[in-house]
């Protein structure tokens, strides 16, 4: 038997910062970090893969104003953007790394 998927777990964690309005989890980081990394396996461009968490963002946010809806997406765009660069790897560091295979440190 499977676990959750990648979108359910994408979900959760959404419903969770959002109920307790705490951006800093790292389940979220996590849940979008692997969100990204599974659609990049299947070659699903950027912006195709915001416009998906941007639906997720509007299901999991269903009648919250809209100035906390747009928060909300930016933040969790942001964390894909950086995480599809291949930046991102959680909370647990005080710096940038880059794991695109350069060897550059940010």
């Amino acid at each position: 038997m499977h676990g959750p998927s990648a979108s359910e777990r994408l979900r959760r964690s959404l419903w969770t910062a959002i109920a307790e309005d705490d951006w800093a989890q790292g389940d979220l980081d996590a849940a979008v970090s692997e969100y990204v990394r599974e659609a990049q396996e299947r070659d699903v461009p950027l912006a195709e893969i915001c416009r998906s968490l941007r639906v997720h963002v509007q299901q999991v946010a269903l009648g919250l104003p809209q100035d906390r809806y747009d928060t909300i997406a930016k933040h969790v765009i942001a964390l894909a953007e950086t995480a599809h660069r291949g930046e991102f790897r959680g909370r647990h560091t005080s710096h940038t790394i880059d794991v695109s295979g350069t060897g550059d440190e940010g």
